[in-house]
């Protein structure tokens, strides 16, 4: 709609969760305008803009207007060319079948099923769960997610080697680029794997929630 994207739950679901507005380096005023011209009631607000922007003034832009700040994610992105190898113990493994799901622990954080639409990643044993992350295909591209390494095995290299891995799985299936966005924590880990930080998304609402219909 104009110069944002509304995004919302894809039928069946009776009743969306929720309704979000994407804006990709377009002013605030003019995000906000666009999103009260569409009426689409309460409403999550990412904002994406390069990595040099001054976030500290959009957060007041956007605050000014009506809106609270939420949260903060970068977003990188891997060529594929340069891909450091991670190895792990246990090694890292890829998800084939629902049966192979099932063998993971069901301690461990994890999707609660199997997704054959994704490369899924992991790292296990009969008795624990060490780490997990998806890798789904865009055209040539793929889009990176959920991973998770366990509090208790986290410091052990057990991320480095799953995202090794799946960066060394895409390239060999023709993947032109990888793409994720990082919390703060995971900042750090990527740009030792090759990702180069190409933006920021940084997520609102407003602040005067309306009635729930």
């Amino acid at each position: 709609m104009g110069p944002i994207w509304v995004l919302r739950d894809e039928p069946p679901r009776k009743r969306g969760r929720k309704t979000e507005i994407f804006a990709c380096g377009t002013d605030p005023r003019s995000t906000v305008e666009a999103a009260e011209r569409a009426r689409i009631g309460w409403h999550f607000l990412c904002d994406v803009v390069g990595p040099d922007e001054d976030l500290k003034a959009r957060r007041a832009a956007f605050k000014a207007l009506g809106y609270r700040a939420i949260a903060t994610e970068w977003a990188y992105a891997h060529d594929s060319r340069e891909i450091p190898v991670f190895d792990s113990d246990p090694p890292v493994r890829i998800v084939t079948s629902a049966g192979e799901f099932a063998t993971i622990p069901v301690g461990a954080w994890r999707p609660r099923r199997w997704n054959p639409s994704v490369t899924q990643f992991a790292i296990w044993t009969e008795q624990d769960a060490y780490g997990w992350v998806h890798s789904q295909l865009v055209g040539d591209d793929a889009w990176v997610g959920d991973l998770y390494v366990p509090e208790e095995h986290r410091r052990h290299g057990y991320g480095r080697a799953l995202m090794s891995a799946l960066l060394r799985h895409d390239r060999d299936r023709g993947v032109r680029s990888s793409v994720l966005l990082a919390s703060s924590a995971g900042s750090h880990l990527y740009p030792q794997l090759g990702y180069q930080l190409v933006g920021v998304l940084q997520m609102f609402c407003p602040r005067d929630r309306e009635p729930s219909s």
